[in-house]
């Protein structure tokens, strides 16, 4: 059967989604210490921003290659961006990604497809290259390029898009993402060409569905479509990703991905990337088994399935591959909310939507068609109180009342959210919780010092009515329990355990002399509730046990204090 997403509705789909995008809007911080200011305009289709140690400027690139300085705050003229390269320069006309070293070289990929014209192959060839800049003079050298993969001409072709450097400078990680949406034949079908379609059969390729990791210092690499191959010569980190569009490194030198999921209801994936793992796409996606896989499925039974306009990609598929036998995925990072938690449930045959945090659950791990990516660490620890450390994403999609995208999903999306880690046994769990909210279409950030920009994208069919802007997220004052913290040598506090938690869990602290310990338990607006410890204790560690039974659930924080001092405090979730 031809199974072919025509370039009618492809044009449908740009033309509905171009008009039930949201209007633009000064975007809202949703809590007390975070200010947004507009820095300038965005340039047209820029997707990516770089902060450049060297030089100490930040950068952005658009999809056809320009590569621009953005003026900040000292920089004269401030509020404006000077193209310093272009396509010309480096050879690149669809440029997705970019990441700068602490030297201050500039990677870039990018992509040249080959689908125009009577005698176009329908491939795609994907491109890393390298650029050094001394006295203001760009040198450009290619870093690696891929053999020609077949691209399944739909909006499903996500291409090699982003890319990071690893914290000790030796390692660039891509993103090569799906050329389907879950696994479905993309055989390219249209005019002139076979009615099998011109490569029959073919769902992913040794070149897709992929991080790959390249030497930063390589040049002229080749990277062959064959599986093997890639493997044997170490350019393989991980698999199964469907579009990691966002990637950033933690402080503790951790790789981690903002993954989005496909047409039907699944979860949006949150990852933490380890060498050699597989994550499970396409046999899964967002903590979900793909039913396509499985015999007789009906997508008219499927209450995950809400594509309008895209039944053809959902059908009874017998040919369907099962996965390697053996194969382990890991699932994605389960998230507690409270923001963006929300799932599809059948509930008797009727589609009902519920928040993940109010059911006392976790999803895997954002609501369906948010698209989280611009993910960025507080990687030096420079912000205080409940922020130290922690993560931040935004997501592209909006969820206003015309979007068909997020609208069944009741979560306006277009956010930019605080994301807070939990490292537990070998694996993390998670919440989120909404920082700025009313953004259009934003599409990546960046961290610099304690504030974080964030780029708008905007393009021709997509939101062209409005202006797309670079904000800046500072961050104020944190709440009254944060008091000035004393490096006390041997003393620890523990992540609380379990975490999430109800009603009860158990704290753990160190002390290694006889010590005046208080430990004290607050609410997010300061208040204490709770005083665990208040007195003298010995040398070792020492455990109490916080009962929130009288308490609603939320955000708390507890605090060692020792002989007067204020050591360290940490967050814990109270989920009932």
């Amino acid at each position: 059967m031809n199974r072919k997403l025509t370039k009618p509705l492809l044009t449908l789909f740009a033309v509905f989604f171009y008009l039930t995008q949201s209007v633009y809007a000064q975007p809202t911080a949703e809590v007390d210490n975070v200010v947004v200011t507009s820095i300038t305009s965005a340039p047209f289709e820029a997707v990516k921003l770089s902060y450049n140690p060297a030089d100490q400027k930040l950068y952005t690139v658009s999809q056809n290659g320009s590569i621009y300085r953005v003026n900040l705050p000292g920089a004269l003229p401030f509020g404006s961006t000077t193209e310093v390269q272009t396509s010309s320069d480096h050879g690149l006309s669809d440029v997705q990604g970019i990441d700068i070293s602490d030297s201050g070289q500039v990677f870039i990929v990018g992509n040249s497809k080959d689908n125009q014209g009577p005698n176009a192959t329908y491939t795609n060839v994907g491109t890393i290259k390298r650029a050094t800049i001394t006295d203001g003079n760009w040198t450009w050298e290619t870093v690696a390029v891929t053999d020609p993969w077949p691209i399944s001409n739909t909006d499903f072709d996500h291409v090699m898009n982003e890319i990071v450097i690893s914290p000790d400078q030796k390692t660039l990680y891509v993103n090569s993402g799906s050329r389907t949406d879950h696994g479905e034949e993309q055989a390219v079908w249209g005019d002139g060409l076979p009615e099998e379609g011109l490569y029959p059969g073919l769902r992913e390729t040794a070149l897709t569905a992929k991080i790959l990791s390249i030497p930063a210092d390589t040049t002229d690499a080749h990277l062959i479509n064959d599986i093997d191959t890639l493997r044997a010569k170490g350019f393989v980190f991980a698999e199964g990703t469907r579009n990691s569009f966002g990637l950033a490194f933690d402080g503790n030198g951790e790789l981690f991905s903002a993954d989005n999921a496909g047409e039907r209801d699944d979860p949006g994936e949150f990852n933490w990337l380890q060498k050699g793992k597989h994550y499970g796409f396409p046999w899964r996606i967002g903590g979900n088994d793909t039913p396509m896989q499985f015999p007789d499925y009906n997508y008219e039974e499927d209450p995950l399935f809400n594509a309008v306009g895209r039944e053809e990609l959902f059908y009874n598929d017998p040919d369907y591959p099962a996965p390697p036998e053996g194969l382990e995925f890991v699932e994605p990072i389960l998230n507690y909310g409270p923001d963006g938690v929300n799932y599809v449930k059948d509930s008797d045959g009727s589609r009902t939507i519920l928040n993940a945090f109010e059911q006392d659950t976790a999803i895997s791990s954002f609501t369906a068609h948010r698209s989280s990516l611009g993910l960025v660490f507080d990687r030096d620890s420079v912000l205080s109180g409940e922020y130290t450390g922690d993560g931040f994403l935004l997501a592209f999609t909006g969820g206003n009342d015309f979007s068909f995208l997020l609208r069944t999903m009741e979560d306006d999306g277009e956010s930019l959210m605080h994301i807070e880690l939990t490292k537990s046994g070998d694996t993390y769990t998670m919440n989120s919780y909404t920082l700025v909210s009313g953004f259009l279409n934003p599409i990546d950030s960046e961290m610099i010092g304690d504030d974080i920009y964030v780029l708008e994208f905007g393009n021709s069919w997509l939101n062209n009515r409005e202006t797309t802007n670079i904000w800046k997220v500072s961050f104020g004052p944190t709440t009254s329990i944060e008091e000035p913290v004393t490096s006390l040598k041997g003393f620890e506090l523990e992540q609380n355990y379990p975490n999430p938690f109800n009603p009860s869990t158990k704290i753990q602290y160190s002390v290694p002399n006889v010590s005046n310990v208080k430990l004290e338990v607050f609410n997010n607006l300061g208040q204490k509730v709770s005083t665990l410890v208040n007195s003298e204790v010995t040398s070792g560690k020492h455990t109490a046990e916080f009962d929130g039974s009288g308490l609603t659930s939320g955000v708390y924080f507890y605090k060692l204090s020792v002989n007067g001092s204020s050591v360290q405090t940490r967050k814990m979730l109270l989920l009932k």
